[in-house]
């Protein structure tokens, strides 16, 4: 006979395995059928995560190959320690610099070589990567394109300059930081250099003039120096002139000018040429530089050759250089002629009776206005002597003329002589 109790446990023992098998069945379908593409596909393993190795710069140039491709490279990215700069997540995606742009640059560059009380924009703003290419390149100094037209992507106006301008600098086309540093500077306009110190390293033969003439124009010294005369980049006049030889000279001599050395004052140069009408040759032509250095000469008022400064003065060719430049010392050597000039009575040169002294010869200037007069032949109303001022009173005929400036009486004279009457 069974044990009730045995038989009892039994059947629970069956139930419960039952009830595990169901479950089991429940949790993994075994009862349901494959999908076509469960069938296709193997099983795929999971992914595993490996972590980034900021030592192995190789692997980022695998990719990257155009950072050492370039001829112009970085050193740290020449040599794959990119970790340096950047720093790439454990979990793969983009990398970040380590610091800012311009930290990152100064890790390596000194800070204290671009200190300057003038500072670049982009430099300023710590974005170095707006003109350098941060790995490298084709072009010196690691710069996106070459010099001119870096600086030109920004300075469109300096741009429309060069484009619209008849005359431009040549330092300028072909390289701003010829004059400009691109970072910072001790000088307006981020100049290297101080002008006319920085103008002078190109044009020799003025800084040399400069150094040794014993009178100097003072704008090229003042203010902005060569800039007050000049454009630094490109201009429509010859020379870079900010407007054409007569008007640039007229910026300053529109006023009387004092000398501070000579301690004398210049007239008023556009009202005296807008109130004569008998300009002196040059004048004419706009170009005061036929006659003056603009900027310093051996000789007084900046005349380019040598001139008498006085009254008197003896005569010798040498002595008056800078009028035979452009007049035939014939007006003054020949005692006889009937061709040198017209200042003469029958064939008496009245030009050499004047000028041509061993002592006590009358410079041009005791009778012509050098710059315009109201008279024909550039003669002038009134002879300096001294304090004084002498009128001439010239008076012109149709073969001579006559003049009484007091320190003569009247004199007249005729280039034909009075024909004898006859008898």
């Amino acid at each position: 006979m069974r044990d009730p109790g045995c038989a009892k446990g039994a059947t629970v023992w069956i139930a419960g395995a039952l009830v595990l098998l169901i479950s089991l069945v429940a949790l993994f379908g075994a009862g349901a059928p494959l999908s076509a593409q469960q069938q296709k596909s193997p099983a795929q393993p999971v992914p595993t995560v490996k972590p980034h190795d900021p030592l192995r710069g190789k692997e980022c140039s695998d990719c990257h190959k155009r950072v050492v491709s370039a001829q112009v490279n970085c050193l740290l990215a020449k040599e794959d320690l990119c970790e340096l700069c950047h720093k790439v997540p454990a979990e793969g995606g983009p990398a970040r610099l380590v610091e800012t742009p311009k930290s990152v640059c100064f890790r390596c560059h000194k800070e204290s070589q671009f200190k300057g009380s003038f500072v670049h924009g982009p430099f300023a703003a710590g974005a170095c990567t707006t003109c350098h290419d941060p790995h490298g390149g084709d072009v010196p100094g690691m710069l996106r394109i070459t010099g001119s037209q870096m600086c030109l992507e920004c300075h469109r106006d300096m741009n429309a300059q060069f484009m619209n301008a008849r005359f431009r600098h040549k330092a300028a086309l072909t390289g701003c930081m010829d004059c400009h540093s691109p970072h910072s500077s001790e000088q307006r306009y981020m100049l290297t250099s101080s002008v006319p110190g920085l103008c002078g390293k190109c044009h020799e033969n003025i800084a040399r003039d400069l150094q040794t003439a014993s009178v100097k124009h003072s704008p090229v010294t003042e203010d902005s120096a060569c800039m007050n005369c000049h454009d630094p980049h490109a201009a429509q006049e010859s020379g870079l002139l900010l407007a054409d030889g007569l008007d640039i000279c007229l910026k300053c001599h529109d006023k009387p000018v004092k000398d501070k050395d000579a301690k004398q004052e210049f007239a008023d140069m556009k009202k005296l040429l807008a109130a004569n009408p008998y300009p002196h040759g040059p004048i004419q032509n706009r170009d005061c530089s036929a006659c003056h250095n603009p900027h310093g000469s051996a000789y007084y008022r900046l005349v380019t050759n040598q001139y008498p400064q006085g009254f008197y003065a003896p005569f010798f060719v040498s002595n008056y250089d800078l009028c035979f430049r452009c007049h035939d010392a014939a007006q003054v050597t020949e005692e006889r002629t009937t061709g040198a000039t017209e200042f003469r009575d029958g064939d008496r040169n009245l030009h050499f009776v004047h000028v041509n002294k061993p002592s006590h010869g009358r410079t041009c200037r005791s009778c012509h206005e050098v710059h315009a007069s109201a008279n024909p032949k550039q003669i002038a109303a009134t002879v300096p002597f001294g304090n004084w001022e002498l009128p001439v009173k010239y008076e012109r005929t149709e073969n001579g003329g006559s003049c009484t400036p007091g320190c003569h009486a009247l004199k007249k004279y005729s280039r034909q002589p009075a024909k004898a009457e006859r008898p």
